[in-house]
């Protein structure tokens, strides 16, 4: 019984973390940056995300939600962003960004 309680309790994990971001293509234009290097642009907003991937998956987490956000950023016209604070937590997994626009 707990072997297949554990399984089920993977199986949960694992489709949670497939719904976690939105598909989309992301063309590689964005650049990451540091505050430093974006003090002369233009902010265009701050984007955030989460993900369902906590514990041994939260990394996989976060490059999925830094993927999104980087397509999000790129089609608002960003050329730039700045990464927050990333948090693997127990139920969720979260990461923000601001996006700017430099020349």
């Amino acid at each position: 019984m707990k072997r297949i309680l554990t399984t089920l309790s993977l199986l949960a994990t694992l489709a949670l973390g497939a719904c976690a971001t939105a598909p989309g293509h992301y063309s590689g234009q964005v650049v990451v940056s540091n505050a430093q290097a974006t003090e002369r642009c233009q902010i265009l907003g701050e984007l955030s995300g989460s993900s369902g991937l906590t514990g041994l998956f939260g990394m996989k987490g976060v490059d999925d939600i830094r993927h999104d956000l980087m397509r999000r950023a790129e089609a608002m016209g960003a050329t730039h962003v700045v990464w927050g604070k990333s948090t693997v937590g127990y139920f969720s997994t979260s990461e923000t960004a601001r996006a700017y626009r430099c020349k």
